[in-house]
């Protein structure tokens, strides 16, 4: 009897620490040896600092009208003079509005551009997409915007389906993956930029890495801030105390595009300015300019845009 229990004790042993074993569609490794081969992963490569890193699956979003497709494009822009080849699917800008706002055709060889064939377009977006993406043999695909591709993200369930599309290609091809999404107007202005912005809010959030939120700021029409909502793979460095600022304006080359303005609270953006805090920005810009600070100087002192500076100089 004593034999019979030292050998079921035995087997018992065996099992507990026997090779794990796949099935059922997963793969099975040791906790241990899962951290070892973490440890050995390459390092986190930023394509754009705080926005975009390699390998994720991210969404731009915010109200429309703000400017979205302008960062985004700049941001693609950066991505391809890194030398990372590059197809930006837009669905929103005529080749008319795209001249309009870049008078100079100078974005590298490595940023390509996308548009729906009117003419012949195609049943599944997703797929299309995936076949011009590869025929390209591009590494980074930005899709301006989401709702090209023909999902309501209404229904959870097909925000779910949409998203789990969208992380099979990325593994697929090992490629780079930036959607942007427009949100209610309710948030942008008043209303703290978060996740549940977004329509089927909550499998989004499951499935994609990153999220980045884009809002006009009540200082300025022409500054935005950008907050990260979501961040995966990495240490979340701009939250609602440390958030963005960019002003909209035209390059020496006629091209639209922000440019940094540095870091605020998300607070001081929501605020809506009175007639007296105008009045005080008002004298303070004056006060300013009369010890010969260039406007320029004043803006980068006060927070504000140089147009604003120019504005309440006029007035």
């Amino acid at each position: 009897m004593a034999n019979d229990l030292d050998l079921i004790q035995q087997k018992f042993n065996e099992l507990q620490v026997g090779d794990p074993v796949d099935g059922g569609g997963f793969h099975v490794e040791r906790m241990n040896q899962c951290i070892d081969e973490a440890h050995q992963l390459p390092p986190l490569v930023p394509l754009y600092p705080d926005i975009v890193l390699e390998g994720d699956l991210s969404i731009i979003f915010g109200q429309s009208g703000i400017g979205k497709t302008i960062f985004a494009m700049q941001i693609a822009r950066y991505i391809a003079e890194s030398g990372k080849r590059l197809l930006y699917v837009d669905c929103e800008m005529t080749p008319r509005q795209l001249g309009n706002r870049y008078k100079t055709p100078n974005f590298p060889p490595t940023f390509l551009r996308a548009e729906m064939d009117r003419e012949h377009p195609a049943e599944d977006v997703l797929k299309g997409i995936e076949e011009v993406a590869v025929a390209n043999h591009v590494e980074v695909v930005f899709i301006d915007n989401i709702t090209a591709l023909g999902q309501s993200l209404d229904r959870s369930a097909d925000a779910g389906a949409l998203m789990a599309s969208l992380n099979t290609l990325k593994k697929k091809y090992n490629w780079t993956l930036v959607v942007l999404n427009h949100v209610p107007k309710m948030f942008s202005g008043n209303v703290p930029l978060s996740l549940s912005a977004m329509q089927g809010s909550a499998k989004i959030n499951q499935l994609i890495d990153d999220a980045i939120g884009i809002a006009q700021s009540s200082i300025d029409s022409n500054l935005v801030y950008v907050k990260q909502c979501k961040w995966r793979n990495g240490e979340l460095t701009m939250g609602a105390d440390h958030v963005a600022v960019y002003e909209r304006c035209k390059d020496e080359n006629g091209n639209l595009g922000f440019i940094s303005r540095g870091f605020g609270t998300e607070q001081e953006h929501l605020s809506i300015e009175n007639s007296n805090e105008r009045e005080e920005m008002k004298a303070r810009v004056r006060e300013l300019s009369n010890k010969g600070m260039t406007q320029t100087a004043i803006a980068e002192q006060l927070g504000i845009s140089q147009s604003k500076v120019s504005r309440l100089l006029k007035e």
